[in-house]
């Protein structure tokens, strides 16, 4: 035997040896996956909803509580417009002067919508001035008197135009009415 023919059948064999154990391995991974235990994915998936649900129900949400206002956009004036402003002063002991005027809660609204200029090409702005120091109800209650007045000067204007209270009106009159007549709150905080 010459040393080629001892190396050829030294390969011969490395490589029986070598197909042999990889069909010996397969067959052992075969067998432990078909003898595997199955995992069932439904219960899996039941304890997936369940630690949702956990987390929806013990995690908080935080809502803002506040005043929903809008707040006007600079607008340039027209010459054809003329501006009038009412001023409202609540000062922290929760007194109002209207144009100088001491005012009781009670009789707020009805003395704005009378401040009001009927005119048409008139805006009215209201301007309420607050100090820092007001409490939160008396603010509430000169803003919530305020936007009675508003709808108390539309209701005037309504029934002077279209013997209709405003809210009766049609989408059209209100639209014609609040052009004619635009009113206008402004907040301000000031120091006495």
């Amino acid at each position: 035997m010459n040393n080629t023919s001892l190396i050829n059948c030294k390969g011969g064999f490395i490589n029986y040896v070598y197909e042999m154990s990889m069909k010996l391995s397969l067959y052992i991974m075969r067998k432990l996956i078909k003898n595997a235990p199955n995992v069932n994915g439904g219960t899996m998936a039941d304890v997936a909803f369940l630690l949702l649900i956990f987390f929806l129900v013990s995690s908080t949400i935080h809502n803002d509580y506040g005043i929903s206002s809008t707040i006007s956009k600079a607008f340039a004036v027209p010459d054809s417009v003329t501006i009038v402003q009412t001023n409202l002063l609540l000062n922290r002991y929760g007194e109002l002067m209207l144009e100088n005027n001491e005012v009781d809660f009670e009789d707020l609204s009805e003395e704005i919508a009378s401040n009001f200029d009927k005119r048409k090409a008139i805006k009215n702005v209201l301007v309420l001035k607050t100090e820092r120091e007001v409490e939160y109800s008396f603010f509430i209650q000169a803003l919530s008197e305020s936007k009675k007045a508003f709808k108390l000067f539309y209701n005037e204007i309504a029934m002077e135009n279209f013997d209709s209270k405003f809210n009766q009106l049609s989408d059209s009159s209100k639209r014609i009415i609040q052009s004619y007549h635009p009113v206008v709150l402004a907040e301000d905080v000031v120091k006495l």
